[in-house]
């Protein structure tokens, strides 16, 4: 009784699983805006297969079959959580030398650097090593292109130090060292440091080769700006007014008061930001009350649960007593149907040599023959003449379930396109079914079907793995009623 009481618990907890149909869409959106991200670039194989899987869903939810589609969306998500999980972890991985490709492509700039490209074509065969798990090769590749990606960087910086000095030179001539001294002196101090670097004197090479010569534009820029607001007397009220008037506009929007006809009317920059941390507190005092709101909520609907549960056990004891007497009758005619059933599993496996089948009793009443023993050709699906006899015991073994359909279906592993994987193992179970409809078993008792790569039953990591992905499984079914 405690058993059936859990497992009514856990069928009212349980949230409604959402239709095939529209979990497909929002896999569609979510694959589509890894692709379109900066991350899809550390893992673009693993990303083009959640595409591929994504289009054997669609195909599936074209011809209604539920059962596809699902197995179809499940792959795909999880082709697309292997190519988050790889990005994520070539980022933290390679972040110093993604710091060095960044500042290699700031140093070369536009002009199409040659040991750029070179550096480039070693990060991204890099990039493909290592989510085929090629650890060596990763290593070695990485090695090269932060080699490349150095000598691009060292190859700029005397080109870049001359524009910096003249950027400063024009800096100093708009009379940055009076009007903008602070981002004047930046600019100073970064080109004194890397020339240090180029004369090998400093063994400090900059971060970003190009903020010098940005320092001393900005400060030139700043230098004009000034003396401009020099020679027009009314550019620094209207710097006072404008900046007022943004404050007034964050205080209308913060709700604090003030004068609106009054001129001088004003409010601290003090004032604002209290009112945004009282804000923030509010935020988040609200939502300790709602947190403990739905605390509440769900003390009441489990006190409830437990009522309905206390209910239902006490309505399932008043009947345990007839149920207790139906499985009886129940368990006899179980055993009977049982002992008919392990007679027949029986006579089917001493039909076959152990190395070429491999058979297994569902849970369902099904009886799982998986053809271990049968291979195809790489990409083919005729039947070799060598595997006439195991194909002959096949039929001998289908003659003892004469009362039940079978189910032929392909599978194959994960290299190549994923829906000329699906098409290739339908044709070989369709391959198979016609073998023995041309044996004499009646063609309305056999269904093929082909499932591709989205049913595994070992890793597709390994040679191995693979191998034993590659099958053929033909599905005695379950007696009907």
């Amino acid at each position: 009784m405690k058993r059936i009481a859990c497992l009514l618990l856990l069928i009212l907890l349980l949230p409604a699983t959402a239709p095939a149909a529209e979990s497909l869409d929002a896999l569609r959106s979510e694959i589509q805006s890894f692709l379109k991200s900066p991350a899809s670039e550390f893992a673009p194989d693993t990303g083009e297969r959640a595409q591929a899987l994504l289009g054997s869903a669609m195909l599936a939810q074209q011809h209604h079959n539920e059962t596809e589609l699902k197995s179809s969306i499940e792959a795909a998500s999880q082709a697309l959580a292997n190519a988050r999980q790889l990005a994520e972890r070539f980022r933290k991985k390679y972040a110093d030398l993604l710091s060095l490709r960044q500042a290699a492509r700031e140093a070369a700039g536009i002009s199409g650097d040659p040991k750029l490209k070179d550096a480039e074509v070693a990060f991204h065969k890099m990039i493909a090593a290592v989510e085929e798990g090629q650890l060596n090769d990763s290593a070695q590749l990485s090695s090269r292109a932060a080699a490349g990606y150095n000598s691009v960087i060292n190859a700029a910086l005397p080109h870049l130090l001359e524009r910096t000095s003249d950027a400063i030179s024009r800096a100093a001539a708009a009379g940055a060292r009076y009007y903008a001294p602070q981002t004047y002196e930046k600019a100073k101090a970064w080109f004194a440091r890397t020339q240090a670097y180029v004369d090998g004197v400093g063994k400090q090479r900059p971060v970003h080769p190009r903020l010098g010569l940005k320092l001393a534009q900005y400060a030139r820029e700043i230098a004009l700006q000034v003396k401009q607001f020099r020679r027009d007397r009314g550019s620094h009220e209207k710097l006072m007014l404008d900046a007022k008037a943004d404050r007034l506009r964050l205080a209308d929007a913060l709700g604090i008061s003030y004068d609106h006809d009054d001129p001088q009317a004003d409010v601290k920059v003090a004032t604002l930001v209290d009112r945004i941390g009282e804000l923030v507190s509010s935020l988040k005092q609200a939502k300790t009350d709602a947190d403990k709101q739905a605390a509440e909520l769900k003390a009441q609907y489990e006190k409830q649960l437990q009522e309905r549960l206390q209910q239902q056990k006490e309505q399932l004891t008043a009947a345990n007593q007839k149920q207790v007497e139906d499985l009886k009758d129940a368990f006899q005619a179980k055993l009977k149907r049982e002992t008919f059933e392990s007679r027949r599993q029986t006579r089917v496996r001493k039909l076959f040599d152990k190395n070429d089948v491999k058979i297994s009793a569902n849970l369902d009443g099904s009886l799982l023959i998986r053809l271990t023993g049968l291979h195809f050709a790489t990409g083919e699906s005729s039947i070799d003449h060598k595997y006439y006899d195991l194909l002959s015991h096949l039929k001998q073994a289908l003659e003892v379930y004469s009362d039940r359909d079978i189910r032929i279906e392909g599978h194959t592993d994960n290299k190549g396109d994923a829906k000329l994987n699906q098409k290739l193992s339908l044709k070989r179970a369709e391959a198979v079914r016609d073998f023995l409809i041309a044996a004499g078993v009646p063609g309305n008792r056999l269904k093929a079907l082909g499932y591709g790569e989205v049913r595994p039953i070992a890793s597709n990591d390994y040679a191995k793995g693979r191998a034993m992905n590659r099958r053929i499984d033909v599905v005695i079914q379950a007696p009907h009623g």
